[in-house]
Parts: structure tokens; C-alpha cells; sequence
């Protein structure tokens, strides 16, 4: 029986190298916050199927450079699991990340 392999999941600074291709102008910060913020959030969660829980989130925000979305929606992507499945808040998300990023408003 061969042992499943964790899936390869993207770097931060491709994340950013993804988005900064489409718009140069993106806000690299908040996209390394977020992917920070996200990642250390869910720790070391893991889904049913034995992954990193961040590998969804983060699965969702490459979709969404491939739709060349802007740097709020990539950062909500990132972010969109973390109130619902992690203990923080909507304040805490509202506090780091200002009121654009609106997690618990979001539908992503």
C-alpha cells in the first residue's frame, strides 16, 4: 500500500508573482498578509481527505487569478474559511485587513 502524498500546494511569492502579472499595480502586501494571516489560522487542520485545510483556500485563490480578479477578492479567497472553520473572528479580519476585505459578508 503506498502512503497518499500531500498535494503540492502554490508558494506565497507565486501567488504574487500570479497576480502581479496581470495587474502591476496590486497590493503585494495585502496578499502576503492574507496568505500569512490564512495559513496560520487554520495551523495544522486537515481536511477529511487528509490534506492541509489551507490547500482549499488557496486552491480557490489560484482559480481566481486565472480569472484575473483584483487583490481584495484574491486576499478574501484566501481568507474566506478562516471565521467559519478557525478561531478568528470577523472583527479580527476587519481589523487586519480593513473593511474591503468583507469575509463575513463574502461569497466567494
Amino acid at each position: 500500500m503506498t502512503a497518499r502524498r500531500a498535494p503540492r500546494m502554490m508558494r506565497q511569492t507565486t501567488l504574487v508573482e500570479r497576480v502581479r502579472a496581470y495587474d502591476p499595480d496590486a497590493d503585494e502586501d495585502i496578499l502576503n498578509k492574507a496568505y500569512v494571516f490564512a495559513m496560520q489560522a487554520h495551523g495544522p487542520q486537515k481536511r477529511a481527505s487528509g490534506d492541509p485545510y489551507f490547500s482549499h483556500p488557496l486552491e480557490v485563490a489560484g482559480i481566481l487569478t486565472d480569472l484575473k480578479l483584483d487583490t481584495a477578492t484574491i486576499a478574501t479567497a484566501l481568507l474566506h474559511d478562516t471565521v467559519e472553520d478557525t478561531t478568528a473572528t470577523i472583527a479580527d479580519i476587519e481589523h487586519e485587513f480593513g473593511a474591503e476585505i468583507e469575509i463575513g459578508r463574502a461569497h466567494v
